[in-house]
Parts: C-alpha cells; sequence; structure tokens
C-alpha cells in the first residue's frame, strides 16, 4: 500500500467516525423518529464502497496514467450499481421506513461523494 493510500484510508477513517458521531447525535436528538437500525450499516457500506474505488483509482493511475479516466469511471459505474442493489434490496424488504431511508442514504451518499472528490482532485494535482 502506497503512502497516499494509506493516507486516504485514515482520513476516511477519520472522517466515518465524525459522521458516525454526529448522525448518532442528530438520531438521538431531533430525527428520533427518522432513526433506522440499519444506519450503521449503511455508513459502513459507503465508506467502505467509496474506500475501494478509491484505492483501486489511486493503483490504476499509478501503473500507467492514462488509465485514471477508465479506472474513475468504472470507479463510479460499479458504486451506483452497488448502492442502487443495496436501496433496492433494502427498500423490498423493509417499505414502512422509505423516506428515512433514502434520506439517510443521499445524505451519506453526497458527503461522501464529496469527500472523494476532494481527494481525487488533490490526487491529479499531484
Amino acid at each position: 500500500m502506497t503512502a497516499a493510500s494509506r493516507r486516504f484510508v485514515v482520513k476516511i477513517l477519520i472522517f466515518t467516525l465524525v459522521i458516525f458521531a454526529i448522525a448518532t447525535i442528530l438520531f438521538h436528538t431531533v430525527f428520533k423518529m427518522w432513526y433506522l437500525a440499519a444506519f450503521p450499516y449503511l455508513l459502513l457500506l459507503i465508506a467502505t464502497v467509496t474506500s475501494i474505488g478509491h484505492l483501486l483509482i489511486i493503483k490504476a493511475s499509478d501503473q500507467n496514467p492514462r488509465k485514471f479516466t477508465t479506472a474513475y469511471m468504472a470507479s463510479i459505474t460499479l458504486k451506483l450499481i452497488v448502492y442502487l442493489s443495496t436501496m433496492l434490496i433494502y427498500l423490498l424488504i423493509d417499505r414502512s421506513q422509505v423516506i428515512p431511508f433514502v434520506c439517510t442514504f443521499i445524505t451519506f451518499y453526497v458527503l461522501y461523494t464529496i469527500f472523494e472528490i476532494v481527494h481525487v482532485l488533490a490526487f491529479i494535482k499531484k
């Protein structure tokens, strides 16, 4: 694992812990009625998929800089397939919490997408 990969893993772990703490506080106070038992698993899924995708992008671009675009597009496509499959399966199993699940999922997705884009742009500048 390269130094850039290690730094990214540490940063995403810290980011995930901060998001977990904030979400836990919000779900126990303001959004008490929207609490999902699956929220920690959603957070873990999105953090894991984001990490794997980012590490594959770094690895591909280290081998050949021209592969960056292909790796990035493949990463986005695979992430969307995993995320949409997860949403579909969960919503077919538990239809009672559609709105809280979708809102929580989209919030986590946007936060991690912004986090990854910031790190990809920093990686490209180097």
